[in-house]
């Protein structure tokens, strides 16, 4: 054989039944191969010299923020690592990232949520920093998003926008004015501005309002704009003796339940588990007949009721009346109703961002998570928990913070938009 030449097989002939582009640029490339039986993708001698770049780099770029670098293979041997030096490190010896396969893994231990919070933004700052420019990728954008969890657990998510079909495709939203990410339960801190915030307040008026027991029935018989209405969602849930009790809860009429974030805060805030949809005749034994018209004013009071943002300062709205047939006209928040207002809402397209912006759909590619959670909360099928002993006494970490990225989707991102590239600083070690 004359010579040595690396096997990179280029190709005008896109792989068969596959839409992602990420993936049909790497193997038009000679970077890879895909086996459309088993959608593996088969990284041939240039893609996987990409993908091994791409993770020393990301795991160089972590290392610089607190995050030892090491090889282990599993958690369990993370945790044997930290727990024979924490003693004598201290907190040096508790974060971590590796690479296993074409992932890259993080965990670190923590003393309480706050700083496991800090250590979570810690890892996600550094993987924006890595994959938007600095140590990254071309063609492609990063971001994170939070998703709402039932649980105590709090995950964010690294995505990157993409088109319906590819790899790790899900639904969510994005506001170009300022390019922030959101998927659908992502938790919202910001409060929806109101129509008719500036118009003197109406007084409740009983209206007849036949068949309009939905909101779009409401909006056609009145000729009123969906923004002035209340939608009214109704579940039972079970108290700590298992014995049911009716929810009610209330969002602005263009708007839906999030039934994780109505999940979290009732389990939170009034000990209620096991939400779900009621039947009509569970219902109208705890509530009555209001199916289709029930309102915030003059439920029942063993009835457990929370509204969403989106509620809070709505003026002049029309709400159910809590008997068939009938609305009232005229309600004013919170004069007239004042349930606890909680974020438990999912966002919608339109929703306006704080920059003024608004958010759209936007299918996104998961590329990743970090997860924050207490090591004792059930979450982890080997809960562990960290300790050492200074000056001060015994100092537990009780919350952790795992991730786990994946850098064969961040490498298909980076070439979804053309042959793109991974850019390398110069790094010691290996991952």
């Amino acid at each position: 054989m004359d010579g040595f030449r690396i096997l990179v097989p280029k190709t005008d002939n896109p792989p068969a039944k596959v839409k992602d582009k990420g993936i049909i640029n790497l193997v038009k490339a000679g970077q890879a191969a895909y086996n459309s039986k088993s959608g593996e993708l088969l990284l041939l001698p240039e893609g996987a010299s990409a993908l091994r770049n791409l993770m020393m780099a990301v795991a160089g770029d972590l290392q610089s923020n607190g995050f030892q670098r090491i090889n282990c293979e599993s958690d369990d041997a993370i945790f044997s690592l930290a727990e024979r030096y924490v003693r004598e490190w201290g907190e040096l010896a508790t974060a971590y990232c590796e690479g296993r396969g074409r992932k890259i893994r993080i965990i670190s231990w923590n003393r309480d949520e706050p700083s496991a919070i800090v250590s979570c933004r810690r890892a996600a700052n550094s993987l924006l920093g890595s994959l938007n420019g600095g140590a990254g990728v071309k063609n492609a954008a990063f971001s994170f998003a939070e998703d709402v969890k039932e649980s105590d657990e709090r995950e964010f998510v690294l995505a990157s926008r993409c088109d319906a079909g590819d790899i790790g495709a899900r639904g969510g939203f994005f506001c170009a004015s300022c390019g922030d990410v959101k998927l659908p339960d992502s938790p919202l801190d910001f409060t929806p501005p109101q129509p008719g915030e500036d118009e003197p307040q109406e007084y409740p008026a009983d209206i007849e309002t036949p068949g309009a027991d939905t909101i779009a029935g409401l909006c056609d018989q009145l000729g009123i704009d969906v923004r002035r209405t209340l939608k009214a969602m109704l579940y039972i849930a079970n108290r700590s003796d298992g014995s049911p009790c009716a929810v009610a809860s209330f969002v602005r009429g263009d708007y839906n339940i999030s039934i994780s974030k109505l999940s979290k805060w009732l389990r939170r805030e009034r000990g209620l588990t096991d939400l779900r949809t009621a039947g009509k005749g569970e219902l109208r034994e705890l509530v009555g007949e209001v199916a289709g018209y029930c309102g915030p004013v003059g439920l029942p009071p063993d009835v457990v009721v929370v509204a969403d943002l989106s509620v809070k300062g709505s003026r002049n709205t029309v709400v159910g009346a809590n008997r068939p047939g009938y609305h009232k006209k005229g309600c004013c928040h919170p004069r007239d109703f004042d349930p606890p207002i909680a974020d438990i809402a999912q966002l919608n397209a339109g929703a306006p961002c704080r920059c003024g912006g608004s958010y759209e759909p936007q299918v996104l590619r998961e590329c990743g998570s970090l997860t924050v959670n207490a090591a004792d909360d059930g979450m982890n099928e080997n809960p562990r928990i960290l300790s050492y002993r200074d000056k001060d006494g015994a100092h537990e970490f009780p919350w952790v913070c795992r991730g786990t990225v994946s850098a064969e989707r961040i490498l298909i991102a980076s070439r979804a938009h053309g042959p793109g590239e991974v850019k390398t600083k110069a790094s010691k070690g290996e991952l």
